[in-house]
């Protein structure tokens, strides 16, 4: 299974909401302009190209999916879709809703989806989101073999035998049937995820122009991409859909790290949480806690170890000590205070259905049984780093100096952090010789979701690609998940999964996100997205 760039950190997100013609009277109408902060580099708004929050942030707005996920409960329900229905969880009947439209007037019917099914699944098409459609009979003959360079030029050395998914068929304008390559109980609720989106054929025509000024069929159309500095969309007037907002345009900015709070004091931002060194005082301040919306978040920050370089990284004792050497109470607590709580388990409790809290035993602090472990892996040699690699993300850096801190302390070994800006490529190549900081949000609400895509290869000799792990009752647990009967079945499978994952200790779990935004008295309706923690931009509502 091909491992998807994980999110290279909690996203902030800002917002100033203004009348267009700058002042506060006409606030509340249909022009108004809502103004957000992007806190990472977006390099593509194509949406099976995009993977990171904040790409799917913008296009959340920009398109519409089959189904849509409630923020409270996070369980789908349809929007573009009509009916998902299916008798073997196998072969999956899809009906589209008539009369929704591209924003350059095309329909969106079956085919504007399997288009963009297939031009995903294809290979040597480098999407990031391609792994998504493996499920998909069909998918193994799109591959071949390729190679991708630093630019994103793609050479093919062994052409697929398929360019198009033979599990999508066109029944008719409004009906897709999708054959599986064996049952998946959750497959439905994968279809909001941003990679299962439809496309119009005048972007397939251009996928270049179209990944900078996308032909979407939600609300919002982008008007102009300045990339790295600015990105801008109205609101479009021809949407028919149930949600949209009741503010006429947004710009985004991007800012770098804190930056934005000091713009947020002097009331030039609407919403954004503090520094950790403002912290304290955000909270105590009776005006600004009043104006201070949580919730629990669903991304995992965890360690990473690179079993394929064997001793010490493949011995279980090794990754138990390094676990409880960590000290994340005490972490957050001096780190990101109220942005993260201790993670006891590989899948957020109570987030997604299946999430329990409790197992991982080793992700309790004790020094002691850390420095036991530690002997019984037959310990660290003496005047050797551990290097930590991550990537170039001041949060990270600062959580992540604190946790090799926390290592030295209690087991004596000195640690040097690797920030680097090209680390997703560098853990895909294996070029790694020490932990990494990882990280994960679902990208749908299943427990599997936290579980396969990450850990899962069908590679006896290889492991994973990120990690060298496998264990063939971890995989066929999985495989078992998605043949269940019914989600119900599917989900107790996929959590008997995470224990055999707790059993080999393959990660160690350091922080679960939580959500918080502080936003102005300007803003209502301030919900956060309960999986990447932004503000839902369909539901937030401008004052009058």
């Amino acid at each position: 299974m091909k491992i998807a760039r994980l999110a290279a950190g909690l996203t902030a997100l800002a917002l100033v909401v203004t009348g267009c013609g700058g002042g506060d009277d006409d606030e509340g109408d249909g022009d108004a302009t809502v103004r957000l902060t992007l806190s990472q580099d977006v390099d593509t708004l194509l949406p099976m190209d995009s993977n990171v929050s904040d790409n799917i942030s913008v296009l959340d707005v920009v398109y519409d999916g089959l189904v849509r996920y409630d923020p409270k409960t996070t369980k789908p329900y349809n929007y573009v879709a009509e009916d998902i229905s299916t008798t073997d969880n196998t072969v999956w009947t899809i009906k589209l809703k008539d009369g929704f439209e591209f924003q350059n007037g095309e329909p969106v019917d079956a085919e504007s989806f399997a288009r963009a099914w297939n031009y995903a699944a294809y290979g040597p098409n480098a999407m990031a989101n391609n792994y998504f459609f493996e499920r998909i009979a069909g998918y193994d003959e799109m591959q071949g073999e390729y190679e991708e360079d630093d630019e994103g030029n793609v050479t093919v050395t062994t052409e697929p035998t398929a360019k198009e998914l033979s599990g999508v068929k066109v029944v008719d304008p409004t009906t897709l049937e999708v054959t599986l390559n064996g049952p998946f109980a959750g497959f439905s609720t994968m279809l909001g995820y941003t990679g299962f989106f439809p496309i119009a054929q005048e972007c397939l025509d251009d996928v270049d122009a179209c990944a900078i000024k996308p032909i979407g069929n939600g609300p919002f159309e982008i008007e102009e991409w300045d990339q790295g500095q600015s990105l801008t969309a109205n609101k479009w007037e021809d949407y028919t859909g149930d949600e949209t907002p009741d503010y006429g345009r947004i710009e985004w900015t991007e800012y770098s790290g804190d930056s934005d709070w000091a713009d947020f004091e002097a009331g030039d931002v609407d919403a954004t949480f503090p520094p950790p060194a403002e912290w304290e005082q955000a909270v105590n301040d009776p005006d600004l806690s009043s104006r201070m919306v949580e919730g629990p978040g669903a991304a995992l920050t965890y360690i990473g170890f690179p079993m394929y370089l064997g001793k010490p990284f493949d011995d279980i004792e090794f990754r138990k000590a390094i676990s409880m050497a960590i000290d994340r109470d005490t972490i957050i607590e001096k780190v990101v205070p109220g942005r993260f709580v201790a993670a006891d388990s590989w899948v957020v409790p109570d987030g997604v259905p299946g999430g329990v809290a409790g197992t991982c035993e080793f992700c309790t602090f004790d020094p002691e049984a850390a420095k036991a472990a530690l002997a019984k892996a037959g310990g660290w040699p003496k005047g050797k780093k551990l290097v930590i690699h991550l990537g170039e993300d001041e949060e990270s850096e600062a959580i992540f100096k604190a946790v090799g801190d926390s290592i030295q302390l209690n087991l004596g070994i000195p640690y040097e952090l690797d920030p680097t800006p090209d680390y997703f490529d560098r853990r895909s190549a294996r070029d790694f010789t020490g932990i990494m900081r990882a990280n994960w949000f679902p990208d749908y609400p299943l427990n599997e979701n936290y579980l396969a895509p990450v850990y899962a290869s069908g590679d006896p000799k290889n492991g994973n690609t990120n990690f060298g792990y496998y264990n063939a009752d971890f995989e066929n647990l999985i495989k078992e998940g998605d043949a269940s009967p019914d989600l119900d079945t599917a989900v107790a499978k996929y959590q008997e999964a995470e224990k055999v994952l707790a059993s080999d200790m393959a990660s160690a779990p350091v922080a679960f996100s939580k959500n918080v935004m502080f936003y102005s008295e300007r803003l209502d309706d301030v919900v956060l997205d309960p999986f990447s923690g932004e503000v839902k931009l369909r539901l937030l509502k401008v004052n009058g």
